[in-house]
């Protein structure tokens, strides 16, 4: 399947986003992240044996900070070493290109629906690309059930030592539940007062429905300086300090 087109050049993009990681972000953000790429580096697929490489991280419902986690994850494994892939399949309300600020003229839509190749954009300074959701289709979820689309992601899990997919949240389409079965393991984000209980278990069984693997639940948006996390808080920051006084 081509993704580019024949002798285009990948191009760089900064990562100047407020609310993407970087080497200069606060410790004890780096350090969620680190922790939550551990975890899924040791996440397994369905069948109990073989490593998760290719995840998707869905929300029960939007704004839920679903994309910026997403493309966080991504950066986590690029900072490793590992190249990684992230692709955007929210083809109604598209964030990866606004995250990066990237002015992508095709997609994975038109990719999937054999309009044009999709354009490639690379991250400047690290092994991390990124595929953006393209054309407005009329027919998102097609899309995404086509043979062409599990076609791609067999063809980038080859490429790639990860490929994260930014999913639309599970609640409102069909898009995750379809996703969670052509991927290794699926991540459910949710986010800290105000994501209700009743939306978890609806996405929960979503997934269960679809048979897709879940490799986890992430707690987004904590207030660190409430009382009840104070403790992380304090030792997040006495931590850091420590750490640089290293480094």
């Amino acid at each position: 399947m081509i993704i580019t087109n024949e002798g285009q050049a990948q191009t760089k993009v900064k990562n100047n986003s407020y609310f993407l990681i970087s080497e200069n972000s606060p410790f004890a953000i780096k350090e969620s992240y680190i922790k939550l790429r551990t975890n899924l580096m040791f996440s397994l697929c369905a069948d109990g044996k073989n490593p998760c490489k290719v995840f998707a991280l869905t929300s029960p419902n939007a704004s839920e900070g679903k994309s910026t986690t997403a493309a966080n994850i991504a950066i986590s494994f690029a900072m490793l070493g590992k190249k990684t892939l992230i692709i955007d399949t929210d083809m109604r309300k598209p964030k990866q290109n606004r995250l990066w600020d990237i002015k992508a003229k095709t997609g994975l839509s038109d990719l999937l629906a054999q309009v044009n190749p999709c354009e490639v954009f690379e991250i400047k300074d690290l092994p991390l690309s990124v595929i953006c959701a393209g054309n407005t289709p009329p027919n998102p979820s097609e899309l995404i059930s086509s043979a062409n689309m599990s076609g791609l992601l067999k063809a980038v899990k080859g490429m790639f030592d990860y490929v994260i997919i930014d999913t639309p949240p599970i609640n409102t389409v069909a898009d995750a539940q379809i996703i969670s079965r052509l991927v290794d393991g699926t991540i459910l984000l949710v986010r800290s007062g105000k994501t209700k209980k009743n939306d978890v278990m609806f996405a929960l069984n979503s997934l269960k429905q679809a048979n897709g693997n879940l490799s986890g639940i992430v707690l987004n948006d904590i207030d660190l300086k409430s009382s009840k996390y104070s403790y992380k808080y304090n030792y997040y920051k006495k931590y850091s300090y420590n750490y640089e006084d290293y480094n």
